[in-house]
């Protein structure tokens, strides 16, 4: 017969990515942890973990192991929900990386997340390549910039967000860089930048166009706009709703990427995971479809 409690150290286990992790989610020592899996594993007669040079991961059976344990999970936290014990929830806690292209526009959201769920206590990192960071289980969760999902990452396409040529109202009275889009003067990303969708914008600028300073960040580009320092490509989904800022080149429909929120495909989520990619799903979809029209 199989222990709930060492299916349930296994999927703690492969969720914190490794027996340490495990051991202080669970607030018990390693070797409690080590000793349970090697239990279970006597127990069903199979291994459940294989190592490659990038660690250890489920084999087959490990994986069927987890779907069971995940299942059983849910069916736990049910149970508990529907008898109404009146007994306190334990906190949850959720790593999540977001993409550094995204700088703080999607803070109101996340904040509108913690609103209705106080219950899960999240560590929010800045990222350049939030999937890598999944994948290398520094986080358990992304918000993602990728033409196509990544390999071994599972989640939901939110939408497609598009750039298009801004300027300051005070810039362009100003007549700072004339009246023709091409006279601007333009702020470039730095050529160092190390955020790959702030290159790519970058790219589509011609040799010899006025430059009126270099930038390194979203946050920094932005606010050079605001501050009338000269024109920028930014998000039509953050810009078009900035009072003081015109839209002064046509968007183009080739130009976009897509926000993605993933999580290892190897990995059954927990409540913290499923509550938060259910929730910002709906509620950066309905934001950026709204925008998609521009």
């Amino acid at each position: 017969m199989v222990d709930w409690d060492n299916l349930r150290m296994f999927l703690a286990a492969v969720r914190a990515g490794n027996y340490t992790a495990a051991a202080k989610r669970l607030r018990i020592d390693r070797t409690t942890v080590g000793r349970r899996l090697d239990r279970l594993e006597h127990q069903l007669g199979v291994p459940l973990f294989a190592q490659s040079e990038e660690g250890y991961y489920p084999t087959a059976a490990g994986r069927r192991a987890l779907e069971v344990a995940d299942q059983m999970e849910q069916l736990m936290d049910g149970l508990a929900a529907e008898l109404g014990n009146g007994a306190v929830a334990k906190r949850g806690h959720l790593r999540l990386a977001v993409a550094a292209e995204l700088g703080a526009e999607l803070m109101a959201d996340l904040a509108a997340f913690a609103t209705i769920r106080p219950d899960v206590q999240m560590t929010i990192l800045s990222s350049a390549d939030p999937a890598e960071s999944v994948v290398q289980r520094k986080s358990d969760i992304g918000l993602c910039l990728a033409d196509q999902r990544p390999d071994h990452l599972r989640g939901r396409r939110i939408g497609t967000l598009r750039q298009a040529g801004y300027a300051a109202k005070g810039y362009l009275a100003r007549g700072a860089g004339g009246g023709a889009v091409q006279e601007q003067e333009w702020i470039r990303c730095s050529g160092w930048s190390h955020l790959p969708v702030m290159r790519r914008w970058d790219a589509m600028f011609p040799d010899d166009v006025r430059v009126a300073a270099y930038v390194d960040s979203w946050s920094a580009l932005r606010s050079a706009v605001e501050q009338e320092i000269g024109a920028a490509f930014l998000w039509t989904f953050v810009a078009d709703r900035c009072a003081d800022l015109v839209r002064i080149a046509p968007l183009d429909e080739t130009v976009g990427v897509d926000l993605w929120v993933l999580a290892r495909d190897d990995v059954p989520m927990d409540r913290p995971l499923r509550a938060f990619m259910d929730d910002i799903t709906v509620r950066l979809h309905a934001r950026i479809g709204a925008a998609a029209g521009g």
